[in-house]
């Protein structure tokens, strides 16, 4: 199907529109989690730069639109697009743990892994791989098509220890889609209107992340920021729209609670940044991609943490001893002292000398 037909497509130039007949129009269905999502666009845009026509399903993503020109993107599938949308693409990639699917190994998973091919980046049920049936592609593409088809849904290998999940969806585009030259970058770019020149002074603090057990503690994130301004920096907070209430009621006037209703917006918040400090959570993935060094605070001890952001420069602020029989625990081990000294550390690396002058 020709992409300007694709409905829940956004406009774009007229010269990407303008496709031959033979084009190959793909569909990449990923997991309703930001930093899953974000990461999977690795797939995207690899797909993209070999001459693919690329559609990503996700409603992060679909806000981020503008950012991404190499791409097309729409909102998540719904229930009752589960299978009839395929037919709106030559191939369908599709993440298991993507939103709506039927339930996790339920035989109509199985019978839609016959027209989608299904992957997981680092958890999946194998029953789900070798089921597509090759001859549902056409005969001239058949070929071609069948280059992408996976034989091992998983991205992430356990054996290769020390790897990010973007380190292992780019060995999983080399070795189950074969592609060639395959990068980590996801093609993001700042829409006309959006400066990507940080200041310096800027320190976006995001205490939340997905799962509470992840977060650090509130009352340290604040008194990190009330430090962070003593020493004469600019800390601005953002959360989900669902805890603006909670934290506007926390801080108070004492600092600026920044309004990130959409993926688009946290974006641009992000790069005006000259780091980022966060939780294990997408906004940290997200800050990586675009450029915005990080300072993740996470619950583990390993400093190759798999799930780590993979993108740009990034800090690992980890508990001071092991807890992992007492997960409750880790909150108190990271001290603000220990997050302030290696902030300084990751500012003082990635200072550019416009910014020191």
């Amino acid at each position: 199907m020709m992409l300007s037909d694709n409905s829940g497509c956004q406009d774009k130039p007229e010269t990407v529109l303008a496709l031959e007949p033979g084009h190959i129009h793909i569909a990449l269905i990923t997991s309703g989690k930001l930093g899953d999502a974000l990461i999977s666009l690795v797939i995207a845009n690899n797909l993209a730069r070999v001459g693919f026509v690329v559609t990503v399903c996700n409603d992060f993503v679909h806000s981020l639109a503008d950012w991404l020109p190499a791409l097309f993107t729409r909102p998540e599938f719904g229930p009752n697009e589960y299978p009839d949308g395929f037919s709106n693409f030559d191939l369908v990639l599709v993440d298991a743990q993507s939103p709506n699917l039927p339930a996790e190994g339920s035989n109509l998973r199985r019978e839609l892994a016959s027209r989608a091919v299904f992957f997981g980046l680092s958890h999946f049920d194998a029953s789900l791989n070798g089921r597509f049936d090759r001859t549902l592609f056409p005969a001239d593409r058949r070929e071609l098509l069948g280059s992408l088809l996976v034989g091992n849904g998983l991205a992430r290998n356990r054996a290769e220890k020390g790897r990010s999940m973007v380190e292992h969806v780019c060995a999983f585009c080399r070795r189950e889609l074969n592609l060639k030259n395959v990068t980590q970058e996801i093609g993001l770019v700042a829409p006309v209107g959006i400066s990507t020149m940080p200041n310096p002074d800027r320190i976006i603090i995001c205490p939340t992340s997905g799962k509470a057990r992840k977060n650090w503690l509130a009352t340290r994130f604040l008194e990190l920021a009330t430090q962070l301004k003593a020493k004469g920096k600019e800390p601005v907070f953002t959360v989900a729209p669902s805890e603006r209430a909670d934290w506007r009621r926390q801080l108070g006037n004492k600092f600026e609670l920044a309004k990130t209703d959409s993926a688009s917006e946290l974006a641009a918040l992000l790069v005006s940044a000259s780091a980022v400090v966060c939780n294990d959570s997408g906004v940290g993935h997200l800050a990586g991609a675009l450029g915005t060094p990080v300072l993740c605070i996470i619950s583990r001890r390993d400093p190759f943490y798999t799930w780590r952001p993979g993108w740009g420069a990034v800090t690992l602020v980890r508990p001071a001893l092991p807890v992992r029989a007492l997960p409750q625990v880790w909150p108190y081990l990271v001290s603000v002292t220990a997050v302030l000294r290696r902030l300084d550390v990751l500012l003082e690396k990635t200072t550019t000398p416009n910014q020191e002058g």
